[in-house]
């Protein structure tokens, strides 16, 4: 489960933000919802869902793309595919950005709790990337730190690990250490530590414990499913040997189930390229044989949108892994995502402690009897600092003007701006200016025809 996510100076957050899972003590609503884990002799709870509400530009997707970059560096190991400059383009350096208006440079951080087969891990990783877009920039790891049931196992500083305790994690080491042999330990990795590459994945994992390792990687690979961009993200089946062809039964019944009638659906492996294509299959009274088309070109955006996207929902409850979708709603009808998040509450059916993270601009989700007050956050973008601000709306009190109560109309107090993160947007005037020819100076037409 996902407890906390923490980032700091990346994109539109000077200041960072902190993505808080944990259910806040005092509220006693949708309890049922509340996923429990067991850690030793301690409890662990976290929220099962969290959804995140903001106007257009205001960092919204940032949080997004700042869980990405982490699952990628730590699945690479590093910082090795990153170019230097952040506006090539090229694989993770699309995404690690610094936030830009600031003068001096300062290294992006990343901080996670989580826990996995029933042990809790706190994993932070910060890089330096000089500042916004600079140039030939060789980025290289500023810190790094790995705690395990919230006791410190390294920390490193620089090319130097300066603590290594490892008493607390007996269990998991390759080998037995005294402390002198941890101290000789630490000197060595110290010696070994490359700029832009991760102690963990190196030398802890070489010298101390390749079992620690291996669960945080499989966490972060398995367990943390992040979806930048999901409008352009398809998910197909693996393809049997020998077979270009795959009816997914289950795809099928959620079309079904959602009214998609007249077609069922077939994902075709093309011979020669084996590039897969979804098929709309059709089959009328006079036909022996069902006729296929390609979706893309008969079926509505969102009917692609849902056949697309509900593979990694599946996955998700199936692993137990936390599911993380930019615009996971887009084009998709409200009852359909409502269903989805009460399946994540449900306890009967959510076995496996799946949690679902999404970033929206449908107001029909802020309801107390869908969501908790701490499960609804909110991101607000500052005018003058351009930085944006993470918050929840448990946030707010529960007593006085602004106050917040647990039965409150959600939907009603965002419209009229009791919880801010919220623009007051009138296009007339620019509308009314291009159609009278008074923007045409500056700008030209739209079509470029003057």
């Amino acid at each position: 489960m996902l407890l906390k996510f923490r980032c700091d100076n990346f994109k539109a957050f000077r200041d960072g933000f902190e993505f808080n899972m944990v259910p806040e003590k005092r509220m006693t609503e949708l309890n049922y919802s509340i996923l429990k884990e067991q850690i030793g002799k301690r409890k662990v709870n976290a929220l099962s869902s969290s959804v995140i509400y903001g106007p257009n530009a205001a960092g919204k997707t940032s949080i997004v793309n700042a869980m990405s970059c982490m699952r990628q560096i730590v699945l690479q190991g590093g910082m090795k595919d990153v170019s230097g400059d952040p506006a090539d383009g090229q694989a993770i350096s699309a995404q690690l950005i610094p936030f830009a208006f600031q003068e001096t440079a300062r290294p992006v951080c990343f901080d996670a709790w989580f826990t996995f087969h029933d042990v809790e891990y706190r994993y932070e990783v910060g890089i330096y990337l000089g500042k916004f877009l600079e140039k030939q920039v060789d980025p290289y790891i500023t810190e790094e730190s790995l705690y395990v049931n919230g006791s410190l196992i390294y920390r490193r500083e620089e090319n130097e690990v300066t603590e290594l305790s490892l008493p607390s994690v007996k269990k998991f080491l390759n080998t037995g250490y005294t402390l002198e042999e941890t101290d000789t330990t630490r000197k060595k990795m110290s010696d070994n530590l490359v700029s832009d590459s991760l102690l963990l994945t190196t030398d802890f994992n070489s010298f101390c414990s390749k079992r620690i390792v291996s669960e945080i990687v499989a966490w972060f690979k398995t367990q943390f499913m992040v979806i930048n961009s999901s409008n352009y993200v398809r998910f197909y089946p693996s393809f049997p040997e020998k077979n270009n062809a795959v009816l997914d039964h289950t795809i099928n019944r959620i079309a079904q189930e959602a009214g998609i009638i007249g077609s069922a659906f077939i994902y075709v492996q093309d011979a020669k390229t084996h590039s897969p294509q979804l098929m709309s299959l059709f089959q009328t009274n006079d036909q022996e044989n069902p006729y296929g088309l390609d979706a893309d070109q008969i079926e509505s955006v969102g009917t692609l949108r849902l056949i697309s996207i509900m593979p990694a929902v599946i996955s998700a409850l199936e692993k137990g892994a936390v599911l993380v979708m930019d615009e996971l709603d887009a084009s998709l009808h409200p009852m359909i995502v409502m269903n989805l998040i009460s399946i994540f509450h449900n306890d009967e059916v959510n076995t496996r402690r799946a949690q679902l993270i999404f970033n929206t601009h449908n107001p029909i989700y802020l309801s107390h009897k869908l969501l908790r007050r701490d499960e609804i956050k909110f991101v607000e973008r500052d005018k003058e600092t351009k930085s944006s601000n993470l918050y929840a709306l448990s946030d707010f009190k529960a007593n006085g003007e602004a106050s917040v109560r647990k039965t409150s109309d959600y939907m009603k107090n965002y419209f009229i701006n009791r919880y801010g993160a919220i623009e007051d947007i009138d296009f007339t005037d620019i509308v009314s200016d291009i159609l009278n020819g008074e923007l045409a100076e500056e700008g030209g037409t739209p079509d470029g025809q003057e």
